[in-house]
């Protein structure tokens, strides 16, 4: 009998595909837990929702508080590299993506891919300790927050409709009405 098995991808093998012109800049793909995931084309409220939250998190970003990644990836481990709509992360990264223990804030805009963001996505950011991340579902117009990860799961799982707001853990004042950026 054969048996049969899939390869795991490596970020470094991920980025020598790259560099080899396998994959070029525009193609919209992520390395997953070793797995090149095909992302779906960006619609059109997903880029005003991320361009929207970009801008409001910028008016707190003085006094080099945090930086703002914009669907840039992040390292979480030797086997995944994914790219969040956007990430707060510590100022005194340079030259290299930013690790769990210098991200803040990790946020997914989801309309066409909530069972990823929520499944094998959400899982690898509680795994490499990333301290809170929000999936903002655009279809049932909701923010589900996680927070607290502990043994690869989010203990704290909160959701917020448009009529609440939203903090940043780490920031406590900031603070969103839900409705500056996902309008009924």
């Amino acid at each position: 009998m054969q048996v049969f098995s899939t390869y795991r991808f490596t970020v470094d093998e991920y980025h020598r595909l790259g560099e080899a012109g396998i994959l070029g800049e525009d193609d919209r793909v992520e390395l997953l837990n070793g797995d090149l995931i095909t992302m779906a084309p960006i619609g059109g409220e997903h880029r005003t929702l991320v361009d929207t939250l970009n801008l409001l998190f910028a008016r707190y970003a003085e006094n080099n508080r945090y930086r703002i990644g914009v669907q840039n990836p992040i390292s979480l481990d030797p086997h995944s590299e994914p790219q969040p709509d956007i990430v707060l992360y510590d100022p005194s990264v340079l030259g290299r993506h930013p690790e769990p223990g210098e991200i803040f804030l990790v946020i997914e805009v989801a309309d066409t891919s909530l069972n990823y963001d929520l499944g094998p996505k959400l899982e690898a950011y509680a795994r490499a300790g990333v301290p809170e991340v929000w999936v903002i579902d655009v279809i049932r117009r909701r923010v589900l927050v996680r927070r607290q990860p502990e043994q690869g799961h989010y203990q704290r799982e909160i959701e917020i409709t448009p009529d609440g707001s939203v903090t940043v853990e780490a920031f406590p004042d900031i603070t969103f009405p839900v409705a500056s950026f996902l309008r009924r």
